[in-house]
């Protein structure tokens, strides 16, 4: 890393780009465990891998989709872990790998031993960006060291987007993705995915919703925590609204009724270090909450 360099996750912050409603993701995933000095950019032309391998990797690719390495930490190299169901596969050859990953793409579950406990996939990939390596990395070997006492288990795995927001975490099987944890916020952290909650201050969204419905959530979900809520008694009332300002939503949480107030604002962005380096980057418009209140009007049930 070059002395003075300026790292995307920094420029991030340095913008005040949110973490609220980037969380959308793949519904699948199927990783294989591939020795982390090997890995290489693009990742479907990893050292040592042969052309079936690298072509069904690179073909199953889609919507929807999402195929990437895990570091081999001890288990065998060219093991199949699939996500959110948590399966695996130990094929014989690259040959019968690159067949059970067309498969996968194309529906067919793993069919090996499940995943005995939850995972959380951590972003370690330099090879992709530097921040990964930088921020995510620490972040791993907290994890390691803390997580198994509260029933995780943590993979270091290739890059999955959100560079920027290193460093990039997914809870499996919840599909949670979370962003800018520091080594400080790892307790609390793990004590609030262990009880079922998401742990706000890192939060993305759930990505199943629209980004705005996941500022809104997120928004009442923090308001809940204020007021001796629970995350769980947190409900959409319907969708957000037009404003000539933005937007307004609603949102239930225990017997109080919240109307949220959304801005779209601009920030500047550069997903990866290369881009800090190497273009101007570009201008995205983010919905952003920008009051939150308990109201007395019904919102839509």
């Amino acid at each position: 890393m070059r002395a003075g360099q300026v790292f995307c996750t920094d420029f991030a912050l340095a913008q005040k780009e949110p973490l609220a409603g980037t969380g959308a993701m793949a519904e699948r995933h199927l990783f294989i465990r591939w020795p982390k000095g090997k890995w290489r950019r693009p990742r479907y032309e990893s050292a040592g891998m042969d052309a079936a391998l690298q072509q069904a990797i690179h073909q199953s690719y889609g919507p929807g989709r999402y195929v990437g390495l895990l570091e081999s930490d001890g288990q065998p190299d060219l093991q199949l872990v699939s996500f959110p169901d948590g399966r695996t596969a130990l094929p014989s050859s690259q040959q019968e790998a690159a067949g059970l990953i067309r498969a996968w793409a194309g529906g067919t579950a793993l069919e090996g031993p499940a995943l005995p406990r939850p995972v959380i996939l951590c972003c370690t990939d330099a090879k992709v960006n530097a921040c990964c390596a930088l921020y995510g990395f620490p972040i791993y070997k907290a994890l390691r060291e803390q997580a198994g006492g509260f029933g995780f288990d943590v993979m270091q795995c290739t890059h999955f987007g959100g560079c920027h927001f290193a460093p990039s975490l997914i809870v499996m099987p919840q599909r949670s993705r979370y962003g800018r944890l520091t080594p400080a916020d790892i307790p609390a952290f793990l004590a609030s995915i262990a009880a079922g909650d998401y742990y706000l201050p890192a939060f993305k969204g759930r990505p199943d919703l629209s980004e705005i419905d996941q500022c809104v959530e997120i928004a009442a979900a923090q308001w809940a925590e204020a007021q001796g809520y629970r995350q769980r008694d947190i409900r959409l009332l319907g969708p957000a609204l037009d404003t000539p300002t933005g937007a307004t939503a609603h949102a239930q949480a225990g017997p109080a009724r919240l109307r949220v107030e959304l801005q779209q604002q601009s920030f500047h962005v550069h997903g990866t270090c290369r881009s800090v380096a190497e273009d101007d980057g570009k201008i995205v418009l983010r919905w952003v909450v920008t009051s939150i209140a308990e109201t007395t009007e019904l919102g839509l049930a």
